[in-house]
């Protein structure tokens, strides 16, 4: 207590407290107000992109090249990276339709193609998904115009912002109904796909990242892809094992055809008839088609858990599982899910409070240059107290008081100055125009959140400083002996 006192007593009587206390406050203001703006960015982008297209969790193919619901996130050099299928898919889905916590999943195929309307290419990523099941299972989505496809129907959805954006840029009024040609290309040649707009729907928060999503059968996607899929085996019956047994025993091939005249009519003659086009190869006619439920021809697995489930140990829990069962699939949390758009705001955060930290070690170097300046010419007073009995341990506490009066006061009100901050900027709605700006920080409006863990981040950071700055001090002080000291205060 005497020890508490007597630095209380030593930052009182120095001058320069009192700006080294409002030069740290002001450092640690602006890192609660900064993380106040990233924790508000955060818990809206997490809000918006789980309730629009990622879910909670998302089951991916495990690949060697960063992979989002995108597809591949590497900088784009060449050809794009083939995203490669669940397997085995069936599996996989009971599995996490197994898992404790887990409500709903649903199953979607990625592909990045361009819509052409009037001659203008207008790049999108399609995410080929079933229709109704998606819509009713991302909360944020509304449809607002026409309605979701049907399984096994070809058509595509867009939101209300990317079909604006489709009709500014082709100078075209597209609306439910307009056919609207796809174009991929896969390296040396197009596909072209003509599809439906079966309805326009609206996302509850506004994030350019979505004005490039479209929504499409999943059929569709793969044929316009050059996704194969052959889900469905084919089932024999006993008459067709009869009739290939019977085939097996003829003496030769030619018994297998027979000739043009043992067929009734003259189809023979007149060639081969062709079956009937499909438009957009979704036909449940067509061959190896089948239908979105029975598909397992899927890139990803989108997992919707409950609100108190605990997403990281679920993650932790699936991808034990699907490596004692040797699969090549992986479970990531919805900010890997949506990819770079949302690292960025990741990466600036630590960019920006990087900067802050490097203000508040100036402002260690000046309370530790003040405290070794006072520890100096306090050597005569500290070798007079040691020399009256007082251990190195009461000089150690007198200067970490010192220190800590200094360091943890600032942060307390750096925190009550943060807050207040905080509060008036919530209060101001400041609007964002720009679409990087939007992207950055989730919306139109920028938005804050106060937290205990962001106060606790900075007391804790004070604390810090007052330990580390009372090392040099506390060794300049204890390097002279009582002797000494006592000679220098004579």
């Amino acid at each position: 207590m005497y020890a508490l006192r007597l630095a209380l007593k030593n930052v009182i009587s120095r001058k320069s407290s009192l700006v080294i206390i409002l030069f740290i406050s002001f450092a640690i203001a602006l890192l609660f107000v900064s993380n106040a703006v990233f924790d508000g960015t955060d818990h809206g982008l997490e809000r918006t992109f789980i309730n629009s297209f990622t879910g909670n969790i998302v089951l991916r193919p495990k690949v060697d090249f960063p992979l989002s619901l995108f597809g591949d996130e590497t900088p784009v050099t060449g050809a794009l990276s083939e995203i490669p299928t669940l397997v085995p898919y069936a599996k996989i889905k009971e599995l996490a339709l197994k898992t404790e916590g887990v409500k709903a999943v649903i199953p979607q195929v990625t592909g990045y193609a361009a819509l052409n309307v009037n001659d203008c290419r207008i790049p999108m990523s399609f995410f080929g998904v079933p229709g109704s099941q998606y819509t009713g299972m991302m909360s944020s989505i509304k449809i607002i115009e026409g309605r979701a496809f049907a399984d096994g129907e070809s058509g595509v959805m867009l939101s209300k912002d990317a079909l604006k954006r489709i009709n500014e840029e082709s100078g075209t009024e597209l609306g439910v109904g307009s056919e609207l040609q796809v174009l991929a290309g896969n390296g040396v040649s197009f596909t072209i796909r003509s599809l439906k707009l079966t309805g326009i729907y609206t996302y509850d928060s506004q994030n350019p990242t979505l004005f490039r999503i479209a929504l499409v059968s999943p059929q569709a996607l793969r044929d316009l892809m050059g996704m194969q899929d052959y889900s469905e085996s084919v089932k024999i019956d006993d008459s067709e094992i009869d009739l290939i047994e019977e085939n097996n025993s003829l003496d030769s091939i030619d018994d297998l055809f027979g000739a043009a005249g043992d067929f009734e009519g003259n189809e023979a003659a007149d060639g081969p008839e062709l079956l009937p086009e499909t438009s957009g190869g979704d036909s449940e006619a067509s061959a190896g088609v089948v239908s979105d439920g029975k598909s397992s021809v899927w890139s990803y697995i989108i997992c919707m858990t409950d609100a108190s489930a605990n997403e990281n140990k679920i993650i932790r829990q699936l991808n034990k599982a699907f490596g004692e069962n040797e699969w090549a699939v992986q479970a990531v949390n919805w900010r890997d899910a949506a990819g770079g758009s949302v690292y960025i705001s990741f990466y600036l955060r630590i960019i920006f409070n990087i900067g802050i930290v490097l203000i508040l070690l100036t402002g260690f170097i000046v309370v530790n240059n003040t405290l070794t300046v006072s520890s100096i010419s306090r050597i005569g007073e500290t070798g007079t107290i040691r020399a009256l009995g007082a251990k190195r341990g009461f000089v150690i506490s007198e200067f970490l008081c010192e220190t800590s009066l200094l360091t943890v006061t600032s942060g307390i009100i750096g925190c009550i100055l943060g807050c207040l901050f905080t509060f008036i900027l919530q209060k101001a709605q400041i609007g964002i125009s720009n679409t990087y700006l939007m992207q950055l920080f989730g919306g139109k409006t920028l938005t804050l959140a106060v937290t205990a863990s962001n106060a606790i981040q900075n007391i804790f950071l004070s604390v810090l400083l007052a330990v580390v700055g009372c090392v040099y001090p506390v060794r300049v002080a204890l390097r002279a002996t009582p002797v000494e000291a006592m000679r220098r205060q004579v």
